[in-house]
């Protein structure tokens, strides 16, 4: 059977943190203080949405931490600076290596998959627009499950739906608590660590691989043909 690569998308293979430009040109200097907040309690309330058992998508999580932020840092904000940055959102830019190493691992003969928390149609249009969704064969969301990574049901139902095996699926991702939820089920699992300040969850769980970029995948999975 040939091995699944399923891609994180947010932080993984589009630059998350590239929003700080629109957040400052809205909010001025407490835009850094305003993101944080707001990645924070978008997670935040992705859990709790689920604990309570609503079928939120995560746009919504993420317009709801969003309004936290502001209101919690005390930002004078209005409505069409509001929907300026949520739409910017939804349009990040692709990591500067990731095209290149998207083509270089479906050449090697791999199945490529991105998986993510985001809505089908809006994870399908970023990853359009980033120039990267002609590289996969799907594009799967949790949409209409009720539920978010890391739930352990949500990378079942990616296995279910794919037809790809445990023992055949590595998942990558940039962000510590989806590493530890697929490793939770029994994917092998590769860490994008992007910067040496950002640590892994002390969960004493650790990534089979840890990369600084996505181009360093090329060699490792060249050996796993």
């Amino acid at each position: 059977m040939r091995i699944s690569l399923a891609f994180d998308v947010h932080g993984t293979l589009v630059d998350a943190s590239s929003v700080i430009d629109i957040l400052e040109e809205c909010i001025g200097s407490q835009a850094s203080e305003v993101l944080d907040t707001w990645k924070y309690k978008q997670r935040e309330y992705a859990f709790r949405h689920r604990l309570m058992e609503e079928d939120v998508n995560f746009t919504v999580c993420s317009e709801q931490a969003l309004q936290y932020a502001c209101l919690y840092h005390k930002v004078d904000i209005k409505d069409e600076e509001k929907a300026a940055i949520m739409d910017y959102s939804k349009a990040l830019p692709a990591y500067p290596e990731a095209l290149d190493a998207l083509k270089a691992l479906k050449q090697l003969g791999f199945r490529l998959f991105a998986f993510s928390n985001g809505p089908q149609e809006e994870v399908r249009s970023l990853l359009i627009q980033a120039g990267l969704a002609s590289q996969f064969e799907n594009i799967y969301s949790v949409q209409g499950t009720k539920t978010f990574k890391p739930d352990p049901e949500v990378y079942e139902n990616f296995l279910r739906y794919n037809h790809t095996g445990h023992q055949f699926t590595w998942f990558i991702s940039g962000n510590s608590f989806d590493i530890i939820g697929a490793k939770n089920v029994g994917l092998k699992v590769v860490w994008v660590q992007r910067s040496p300040d950002i640590v892994m969850d002390p969960w004493g769980i650790e990534p089979d691989l840890t990369v600084k970029v996505l181009t360093d995948l090329i060699a490792f999975f060249k050996d796993k043909i």
